[in-house]
């Protein structure tokens, strides 16, 4: 038995699958004017009334940086201020401190000031080290030291790492598409 303009019928299109109680389609998953990849910039609004405990964290540098981040101290400390965080440097105990204040709203911010120390410490440039407190940059330390026991073995994969004039790390910085 056949059905008349079996041809011209339209279905309507089905819809997924969902299993589970909780896998349901919610009102943002079909729309196209939604970017799920976009990170959004903290805006002070979110956060009005401020944190209400003070967080700090602390890296010590080693003493041949002293001189280094004594004369880059001020550039670091304005560019903290403007996210509301305090930053001091200690060159008697050799060590970097940064905590939130009345002022700070992202809460965030204090991840991203803990990491510039790190980066500071590890002999980052300035200019590049401050880069890491806008919400896009994000940072990765690899510790390779206690990959290979024999000291020798390290040393000459620690320079397979850099590659000939940084050949290797300035791939890496293209690719990553980070400014150099």
């Amino acid at each position: 038995m056949e059905h008349e303009n079996d041809g011209d019928v339209s279905h309507p299109p089905k819809s997924k699958k969902h299993k589970g109680k909780h896998d349901k389609p919610k009102p943002w998953d079909e729309d196209p004017n939604i970017d799920h990849w976009k990170i959004d910039k903290f805006d002070a609004s979110w956060n009005e009334s401020g944190l209400l405990e003070v967080s700090s964290f602390s890296t010590l540098f080693p003493q041949y940086r002293e001189k280094y981040l004594q004369e880059v101290w001020p550039n670091v400390k304005s560019a903290l201020k403007e996210y509301g965080i305090s930053g001091e440097l200690n060159l008697v105990e050799g060590s970097m401190t940064v905590s939130t204040t009345r002022k700070t709203r992202d809460p965030y911010i204090i991840i991203k000031a803990r990491d510039l120390i790190k980066l500071l410490s590890r002999s980052v440039p300035v200019h590049q080290a401050i880069k890491i407190l806008d919400d896009e940059i994000q940072c990765d330390i690899i510790k390779i030291a206690n990959l290979v026991r024999n000291k020798e073995r390290f040393v000459k994969r620690r320079q397979h790492l850099v590659g000939p004039n940084s050949s290797t790390l300035k791939v890496c910085t293209m690719v990553t598409f980070a400014p150099p």
